[in-house]
């Protein structure tokens, strides 16, 4: 008789045998850290954002959802320009790292400045002179950032993630707290402002403060140059990610108002600090697990079909319960006022299913020396948000929402496509791993709506949530169970190896 197959762990599943011992070992030592950062980055914003949702109004919420947004993007070329490079590059001199800070920083007080002289010519181009003042005093947290950048990059590299945890943790505690603090006051949308700005602030002084090895303001060319070359690719990459959800937002509040675009702006952040507290964490690992293969098609799509099985079958009924309890969360959580807001949390929840199904894409393409394909999947999407706004999602919030959900269809053909082309992966392949869990989902969503529609009119609000909830998790371990009790047992190895205390 044929002896049993060794247990699955993170380390034996996740990472192919290429990888060396004390790299599987990093890596799920590692993992701990990245997620505790995650929380940090989303986590305790969500906690903050129910504070805000009882202080603030729908139109509070849009303005600084249009400011945030440009901040956001001009955070870009400060936070990522030299990221990736100093990452990837072989051996990362004092040079590097020097010329990185410089140069980040000096990139940083560049756009501050940009932001203080434009501001107000922005806001009157879309209608919202109010957005002018908030994304002037806003736009500070980019100096703090250029400040910060090469020291988060490096500790990236040696996969030091004790230190970025404890500084995300750090900045965004403090900066909800005074944010929050700020709501409660009664100073509005400036609370915003605040939580925005002392969130790079204190993270970056917290850094510093834990990093023995601090960089200088030198610059040196031929490593600025060396850098630039590669960090140009990802950052365009990384401006035109971005801009997708920003530019759909800021059309919303041109078009449709700043109440409405706050609406959506709830949705959106409810449903993405969810789901970054996971894709964050791993997206954070991602990129120097890929690197470490050196290219090689079959680690790659070993890696790349593991990884996608296990995020799958772990979020995929997180985002379906949310999408089918929306009224109840949205109710419980921040209150009867936005339940405007619950029928965009289930739309969004359920589009999360494309971004878990293609979380790996982009760090395969860096790591492979390919930053710029995945342009090829988002000019398209941009294009198409525009042109879908001037047409027809001008007119309503439900037609803006579908022409943001419909836009997926496009950017998911494309990079399909692109990743057959960089691993040989075909589109079935690469799909293959999620299929387990999708069916497991939809079984468990038909289960709990059911439920739902049984218990309306019978129960409370938390009572009857509480039993929707549990319901769906029986559920869907019930049915992933039946359909793949071998993904059951590889998550079970998964848990285990995760919150294993390293030896």
């Amino acid at each position: 008789m044929q002896a049993d197959p060794p247990p699955v762990t993170l380390a034996s599943a996740a990472l192919p045998p290429a990888v060396t011992p004390a790299v599987r070992a990093t890596a799920a030592r590692s993992l701990r850290w990245t997620l505790l950062e995650s929380v940090g980055l989303s986590g305790l914003s969500f906690v903050a954002l129910i504070f805000f949702s009882r202080y603030l109004s729908a139109g509070d919420f849009g303005i600084a959802a249009v400011a945030i947004g440009i901040v956001q993007l001009l955070t870009v070329p400060v936070e990522v320009l030299f990221h990736d490079a100093l990452i990837r590059t072989r051996e990362a001199t004092p040079r590097h790292v020097n010329s990185a800070f410089a140069a980040s920083l000096v990139i940083g007080i560049v756009l501050t400045l940009a932001c203080w002289l434009l501001a107000d010519h922005f806001a009157a181009l879309i209608g919202q002179p109010d957005v002018g003042p908030v994304l002037r005093w806003m736009s500070l947290g980019l100096v703090a950032s250029g400040c910060g950048s090469a020291l988060v990059a490096m500790q990236r590299r040696r996969m030091q993630f004790r230190a970025l945890a404890l500084r995300s943790t750090i900045g965004r505690t403090g900066s909800a707290i005074i944010g929050i603090g700020l709501a409660v006051a009664g100073a509005g949308v400036w609370s915003l402002v605040a939580q925005q700005v002392g969130t790079p602030v204190l993270s970056t002084l917290a850094l510093w403060l834990m990093t023995p090895d601090k960089p200088r303001f030198r610059l040196s060319r031929p490593e600025l140059v060396e850098m630039t070359r590669f960090g140009a690719v990802a950052t365009s990459f990384s401006l035109m990610a971005l801009s997708t959800q920003r530019i759909f937002i800021i059309a919303v509040a041109s078009f449709l108002g700043s109440q409405m675009a706050g609406i959506l702006s709830l949705a959106f952040r409810a449903v993405d600090m969810l789901r970054d507290i996971v894709g964050g964490a791993v997206a954070q690992l991602a990129l120097p697990i890929f690197a470490s293969l050196k290219g090689s098609r079959s680690d790659i799509q070993h890696t790349f079909t593991v990884a996608v099985r296990l995020t799958t079958a772990l979020m995929f009924p997180v985002f379906t319960g949310l999408a089918v309890c929306s009224h109840e969360v949205v109710e419980l959580v921040f209150g009867a006022r936005w339940l405007a807001a619950a029928p965009f949390v289930s739309l969004l929840s359920v589009l999360t299913f494309q971004f878990f199904l293609r979380l790996f894409s982009v760090p395969i393409y860096n790591a492979t020396g390919h930053p710029a394909l995945p342009t090829a999947a988002l000019l398209p999407q941009i294009a198409f948000v525009l042109i879908g706004m001037l047409l027809f999602g001008r007119f309503s919030l439900e037609a803006a929402a579908a022409v943001w959900a419909s836009r997926l269809v496009l950017g998911l053909s494309i990079d399909l496509w692109l990743l057959k082309r960089v691993t040989g992966m075909r589109a079935a392949v690469q799909l293959a791993g999620a299929v387990s869990p999708a069916l497991a989902a939809a079984g468990m969503a038909a289960i709990v709506y059911g439920t739902r529609l049984g218990l309306l009119g019978q129960l409370d609000l938390v009572p009857r949530l509480a039993v929707m909830v549990s319901v769906g998790a029986i559920a869907y371990v019930g049915l992933l169970w039946l359909l793949n009790r071998s993904l059951v047992l590889e998550l079970v190895g998964f848990a285990r190896q995760t919150i294993a205390r390293s030896q």
